[in-house]
């Protein structure tokens, strides 16, 4: 029976939860020196090591003149991000960033100046994963709370409670896909859920739920369909790729995944992450297409030098212009590394992500 790589991450994020973390002050003064000269570039945010005060951004240049800079959030700012970074977006040419450790929401520009910032309170929960819409930022949070902040002050304005630790959320058609994941009982043991929450964007009610497998994790919006990846019970139910059907409130399952990620090219990439009985770390890489609903195990990644295959895969994206694949890789402990294929599966770079753990990347022209 396989054992799978969510099982270490699982009990991880489990004892952030339990754990309060290192509290910080907020950014210093801003730091007017041009530190981003490029024309297209990157953030890649990575969670750093838990309570070690260590999360950051880096500053990738694509497009122009510079070079990378391991933590751009700290030069900007004259300040540490803070502890456990675990989310990251862009929106209305802003960049918002959540603090899983330090228990905050800020809002950057998109030269990494930290322009607003949202401590969550005790009773709203560990704060998780967010999206954006119609001018409002939603975060979900450990505990069982949406908050909804105006995406400009970061003003709390209302709130949904219900569920238990809440992950992955996606606005959709004004209402919210909220991933329901896990709770623990009165004996410490782990519960894992088998719903998607939908909540009404404008009231913030619960408007119904769709099952799915158990443990839903992540959510994604990939040319207007939902998908959702449930991480199982970590024995004998494995990783699994979903589609929500919105109109029917129904899920369907497609494959083993762990991560997935929209290709330029009408293909979805996904990885399986996965242990053997001897507890050898093996990933495998495929596609779908969701016109067909063909799923194909071949790899997409022609030349994938041999250390990716057993790797921690902790970042998973490909940029939407160029088609080009960035695989962030992991070890919990030293700065990770990032491997960068073109659209075409053959190796371009390898390269530092600036620190442990790079889990999000966004481009920004």
């Amino acid at each position: 029976m396989k054992k799978y790589l969510w099982a270490v991450v699982a009990l991880l994020l489990g004892s952030v939860t339990l754990v309060s973390c290192e509290e910080v002050d907020g950014p210093g003064t801003a730091n007017p020196d041009n530190v981003i000269k490029a024309s297209r570039y990157a953030f890649i945010m990575y969670e750093g090591a838990w309570g070690g005060n260590n999360a950051g951004v880096s500053y990738l240049p694509l497009v122009g003149a510079g070079d990378m800079v391991s933590d751009i959030y700290l030069a900007k700012n004259n300040a540490k991000m803070g502890d456990l970074a675990n989310d990251m977006i862009e929106y209305n040419d802003q960049v918002y960033v959540v603090l899983n450790g330090s228990k905050y929401v800020a809002r950057l520009d998109e030269r990494a100046v930290e322009k607003a910032r949202y401590t969550v309170s005790a009773n709203e929960g560990t704060p998780r994963y967010m999206d954006a819409e119609d001018g409002y930022l939603y975060v979900t949070h450990h505990g069982g709370t949406v908050g909804k902040l105006n995406a400009t002050t970061l003003v709390r304005e209302a709130v949904y409670n219900g569920g238990d630790n809440l992950e992955g959320i996606l606005e959709e058609d004004g209402k919210l896909y909220v991933a329901n994941s896990f709770k623990v009982d009165g004996s410490g043991n782990y519960v894992y859920n088998k719903e998607v929450l939908v909540i009404d964007a404008k009231t913030m009610k619960q408007v119904g739920s769709i099952a799915v497998v158990e443990n839903p994790n992540l959510i994604y919006e990939i040319d207007d369909k939902i998908y959702v990846i449930s991480s199982g019970n970590y024995a004998d139910v494995q990783p699994t790729l979903q589609v929500i059907d919105t109109k029917n409130m129904t899920a369907k399952s497609i494959t083993s995944a762990d991560k997935i990620t929209e290709g330029n090219n009408g293909l979805i990439y996904g990885v399986r992450s996965s242990y053997d009985a001897s507890w050898n770390l093996q990933n495998e890489f495929f596609t779908y297409n969701p016109k067909t609903g063909v799923v194909n195990d071949q790899s997409f990644l022609v030349d994938a030098p041999s250390s990716i295959a057993t790797a921690a895969i902790y970042m998973f994206v490909v940029d939407d212009e160029t088609g080009d694949i960035y695989v962030g890789t992991s070890d919990y402990v030293t700065t990770g590394t990032i491997y960068r294929f073109d659209r075409s599966g053959k190796l371009i770079s390898s390269f530092d992500a600036g620190g442990i753990n790079p889990k999000k990347m966004i481009f920004i022209d």
